[in-house]
């Protein structure tokens, strides 16, 4: 009998070592299971705090974006501007050479005009070349506004002036250019008969 008791005390012993294990193994279970749900909503707390702060670094984003378009745009708009009060400035500048001046409109009409008597060397387009009574040549410009006439005060062409005919012309300095106001056909090339 005792053996009877003695093995179910084991028994009972060993029982209660099962429920003890079979105790822990259950908590062991809770323990994970909790640690797995709160894993979880610490993911979740996590990807929505991510995602709050990707929707402010947007915001700033486009906002930085933004401001920097605006900027260019405003650089963009004085670049024209300037380029705009350039252009008007070279048109200005162009109808002051234009009119004769540098600059001021009208200096040449009121320059006071060099004369010359003088043979023709050469012409070339709208350029007359000149050698006067010292044998210094010149360069001679005529434009739209060049009086040309023969000694009769009668209106002739640049083409009427040959080579070799005696001329007056009257010229302004327009920089460098000796640009004439008129010139006057004094003696036309003779022609010899044979």
């Amino acid at each position: 009998m005792i053996a009877v008791t003695a093995v179910a005390g084991l028994t009972m012993v060993t029982g209660c070592k099962k429920d003890d294990v079979q105790a822990q193994r259950e908590d062991v279970a809770e323990a994970r299971q909790e640690a797995a749900q709160e894993t979880a909503e610490a993911r979740q707390d996590e990807s929505r705090e991510l995602a709050s702060a990707q929707e402010n670094a947007n915001e700033d984003v486009a906002e930085a974006r933004q401001d920097a378009n605006d900027k260019i745009a405003s650089a963009n708009e004085e670049v024209r501007d300037e380029e705009q009060d350039l252009a008007e400035a070279q048109a200005n500048r162009n109808e002051d050479l234009a009119e004769g001046g540098s600059g001021m409109a009208g200096t040449t009409s009121a320059a006071a005009a060099t004369t010359v008597n003088g043979r023709v060397l050469s012409k070339s387009g709208d350029t007359l070349t000149l050698v006067d009574s010292s044998n210094k040549e010149l360069k001679i410009k005529t434009n739209d506004k060049t009086a040309l006439m023969d000694n009769g005060s009668r209106a002739v062409k640049l083409d009427d002036i040959q080579e070799g005919s005696q001329v007056r012309a009257s010229y302004v300095m327009d920089g460098k250019d000796m640009v004439a106001r008129d010139v006057t056909l004094v003696a036309p090339v003779k022609k010899l008969d044979k």
